[in-house]
């Protein structure tokens, strides 16, 4: 009974959520699907995919010819812990180009000097990568570090209660 009690224990306390998202460039760009669509006002939208530490990540259809700042507006900004000196814009390749190409934008540099030769313009399919900072994964490190101190704890604390006193 006690091994059972400690086993519901260890896995309702055991849940780590896991932040980071690898990008695979072959995805974003999909076989058949439309590129293009025809937003209100016959603006031409395209969809673009954000992950990672933003206020609220996924796809988002964007007017043609949006920059990487107007996207991470669109999905709420960057969250507090997101490095913003290393945000990654994931290119397909098309068909002349087998390959994509991962594109490295420094947004600080553009917030502290204002230079938009920086901030790419987005295309079809792009994928937006924002990081977490350094100090971000130490502190969920350090965090379920905590979770499984307290499960240790609460081991040694129902071996002692349940067993038997000499």
């Amino acid at each position: 009974m006690k091994k059972f009690f400690c086993c519901i224990i260890i896995m309702l306390l055991s849940v780590y959520h896991v932040s980071a998202q690898v990008p695979n460039a072959s995805s974003s760009s999909q076989a058949g699907a439309a590129q293009y669509v025809l937003g209100s006002k016959d603006q031409v939208l395209m969809a673009v995919n954000v992950w990672g530490f933003v206020a609220k990540p996924g796809q988002y259809l964007v007017p043609y010819g949006t920059d990487l700042i107007s996207l991470l507006s669109y999905a709420g900004g960057p969250r507090e812990e997101a490095k913003i000196q290393s945000i990654k814009v994931v290119r397909g390749g098309d068909g002349d180009k087998k390959e994509g190409e991962v594109i490295d934008v420094n947004v600080k540099e553009y917030i502290e000097l204002g230079n938009n030769k920086t901030i790419p313009v987005l295309k079809p399919g792009d994928t937006v990568v924002v990081t977490g900072t350094t100090f971000n994964y130490v502190r969920n490190s350090l965090e379920f570090i905590s979770r499984l101190a307290a499960l240790v704890q609460i081991y040694a604390l129902v071996d002692y209660y349940t067993s038997p006193k000499k």
